[in-house]
């Protein structure tokens, strides 16, 4: 699998799909374009069919099982409610692309008779009915607001700071914010490290008794080292240093919580204010 990597066209020209799927035994290649929208881009999809097998294996580094010329299709999805308008959208651009439509409930290929018999063996005619919610999901990626960066990669620092760890690179905080870094092409790649890097440094600058940042060594990386952890403190100190963490991040945190995912700081944080709570209440 690879996310975000540019696949040249020629004459200059080049595309990036969403998604770019390989499967091993059959080698067969599928790239994907979602769509949130009612619209196909018109360029865009007649680009894709310039785009050829041997060009990604070559921009995804994909291993191939054996000396075998890849089969390859573009596949673009969308919301159920536009599906409609999607297939007639490709219609019009001149493109035969199978089209996967996605609902709450429901993933379905609306236009079967444009897929490879690959993608018709994963995607039954009747569709795939979805039971459950997505169990996970990119909650941000290169495109989203630093602000978004905040929150995660402090959590990492927490996190490296409650082990004991004297340091952190911002390469290490990319890989572990973002789980899926290592598939994205370089310049998305790029564009993760330096969100990250901002997000470093701004709590470098929230919190300057605990975090600082400097260049490593060779210029090429940014290092956060811890100066404090709460762990160096006793139990209620370290639980103060905790609460301190927390109440600073929740208000300067500017992103809507998700409410089905716990704040480990808040909670920690809350439980403990009510034991002070009650003892300020004491005569």
């Amino acid at each position: 699998m690879a996310l975000e990597v540019p696949l040249s066209t020629g004459a200059n020209n080049s595309v990036v799909p969403d998604v770019v799927l390989f499967h091993d035994m059959a080698a067969h290649i599928v790239l994907c374009e979602a769509k949130s929208g009612a619209n196909v881009e018109v360029e865009q999809a007649r680009r894709y069919g310039a785009v050829t097998p041997e060009r990604v294996v070559q921009a995804t580094a994909v291993n191939l099982p054996h000396a075998v010329k890849p089969s390859m299709e573009v596949l673009y999805l969308g919301l159920e409610e536009h599906a409609e308008r999607l297939a007639l959208s490709l219609d019009s651009a001149g493109v035969g692309y199978p089209l996967v439509a996605v609902s709450d409930k429901l993933i379905r290929l609306v236009t079967p008779e444009r897929a490879s018999e690959h993608l018709k063996a994963g995607l039954p005619r009747r569709g795939v009915e979805l039971l459950a919610p997505p169990i996970t999901y990119i909650p941000y990626d290169h495109e989203s607001d630093d602000s978004e960066f905040i929150a995660p990669v402090r959590s990492h620092l927490v996190k490296a700071a409650a082990l004991g760890e004297s340091s952190v690179t911002v390469r290490r905080l990319a890989e572990d914010c973002c789980r899926y870094y290592a598939f994205y092409g370089r310049a998305a790649r790029g564009q993760l490290l330096r969100k990250v890097s901002a997000a470093a440094r701004q709590i470098a600058r929230d919190y300057p008794d605990t975090f600082q940042c400097s260049l490593s060594p060779g210029r090429d990386d940014t290092i956060v080292r811890i100066l404090r952890t709460p762990e160096a403190f006793d139990a209620r100190g370290r639980t103060q240093a905790y609460q301190a963490l927390s109440r600073r991040s929740r208000s300067r945190q500017r992103l809507q919580p998700d409410p089905n995912q716990l704040d480990l700081l808040q909670e920690l944080g809350d439980g403990d204010d009510s034991e002070d709570d009650e003892a300020e209440e004491r005569p």
